[in-house]
């Protein structure tokens, strides 16, 4: 009878056990299921532009967006947004990421690193032709425009047009990069023995635009790394909805008490001031003729009145830029960056014409406005020299 109780009490014992362990995984699963959701809501709302901060790109063919591109028919111009979406970026060495090679009607990315422009040149270059490569962010790659239609490839279309000798441009823009990413890849070609004549940098957004000092993906590079350090059970505890729903929360606030904006824009130009001489110092030593041009955005002299996306929440997005803008112009009106750099932010002053393809990349017409400056730029300096 003795044992028969113990046997009771232990059954009765574990039974209350096991229904607070299965209430327990119950609740826990619900919390999970609560902030699984909550993330994916918070997510959603980042990301409807069309509704809360305006629209931020055309996902398909709508009448406005036919201005743009004159040369395309509307079926062409679904295929061009629907291929945009589709690029990708991969890692790479040093940079930290580049665009994934791709293959498409309208955009494609070479397996070298560039994407190729109208009439592009094979790979490597030709030492005895005069080959410019370009540098910038996801505006120089021409996210929203054609293979054809991007800085690059105008600036070819202009310079074999009318000017001596075999000139070859390759597109070397990427997506989210800053002028230090620019200089390491500028470094790394250099480095394999691919050495242009002249190398051209298009930078401002990028620079500027980040909350950030570090290049985009840093943060996800970083967890990367640190998640190795931790025991595997930490890092599935941490996985979980709930726990990433409390701490994105805590990464929000410290994030709300970051730096003040004129700290963070002052370093940004000092960066950028830091990365021209550097790039100086290097092209110098291997015969090489840079050119610093500074982007024209949405939100400095430009009429609102033609922007299609007017309404997209640019401060929301990129909180530093307006005010990163205007500093910029008072630092460059001030000093005396030479003639290899080219103050393109108030280029579109007083064009009155729709000139983005999206809320933040330019339309075609822009991309040919800018690889035109750089060419009265280049021949103003005899870089290159007309017929």
């Amino acid at each position: 009878m003795e044992f028969r109780n113990i046997g009771k009490k232990i059954t009765s014992g574990y039974g209350i056990v096991a229904l607070i362990v299965l209430n327990s995984i119950i609740v826990l699963l619900v919390l999970n299921l609560i902030a699984s959701g909550i993330i994916d809501f918070r997510g959603y709302l980042q990301k409807k532009t069309d509704v809360t901060k305006g629209r931020y790109s055309y996902k398909k063919y709508e009448d406005p967006i036919k201005q743009l591109f004159p040369n395309l028919d509307k079926d062409d111009i679904n295929i061009l947004l629907m291929e945009i979406r589709h690029v990708s970026q991969i890692f790479d060495t040093y940079t930290q990421f580049k665009e994934k090679p791709f293959i498409g009607k309208f955009v494609n990315v070479d397996v070298h690193g560039f994407r190729p422009i109208k009439n592009q040149a094979p790979w490597p270059p030709n030492p005895d032709c005069t080959n410019i490569f370009v540098f910038g962010g996801s505006t120089t790659f021409g996210y929203g425009v054609t293979d054809h239609e991007t800085i690059p490839s105008y600036l070819q279309e202009i310079l074999t047009s009318g000017y001596q000798g075999k000139i070859r441009v390759y597109n070397f823009g990427r997506g989210g990069y800053i002028s230090v990413q620019e200089r390491i890849l500028f470094e790394k070609l250099i480095e394999a023995g691919i050495i242009p004549n002249v190398a051209v940098f298009i930078d401002g957004l990028n620079d500027l635009g980040y909350g950030d000092d570090d290049p985009p993906h840093t943060k996800e590079l970083t967890k990367f790394m640190g998640e190795g350090e931790k025991p595997p059970f930490t890092n599935c505890v941490m996985q979980m909805p709930i726990f990433r729903l409390i701490f994105s929360h805590s990464k929000d606030v410290a994030k709300n008490q970051a730096r003040d904006p004129a700290e963070k824009i002052g370093n940004a130009i000092h960066r950028y001031e830091i990365n021209i001489e550097i790039i100086q110092s290097i092209a110098e030593r291997f015969g090489i003729k840079p050119l610093f041009v500074w982007q024209p955005i949405p939100i400095y002299k430009c009429d609102k009145n033609y922007n299609l996306f007017a309404n997209f929440d640019y401060d929301g997005y990129m909180p530093y830029l307006r005010a990163g803008y205007q500093d910029m112009a008072q630092h460059v009106a001030k000093l005396q960056f030479g003639d290899n750099f080219l103050w393109l932010a108030n280029i579109q002053e007083n064009l009155h014409k729709s000139l983005y393809a999206d809320a933040i990349h330019y339309s075609p017409y822009l991309c040919r406005t800018i690889a035109q400056k750089i060419v009265d730029n280049l021949e103003a300096r005899k870089i290159v020299k007309r017929d």
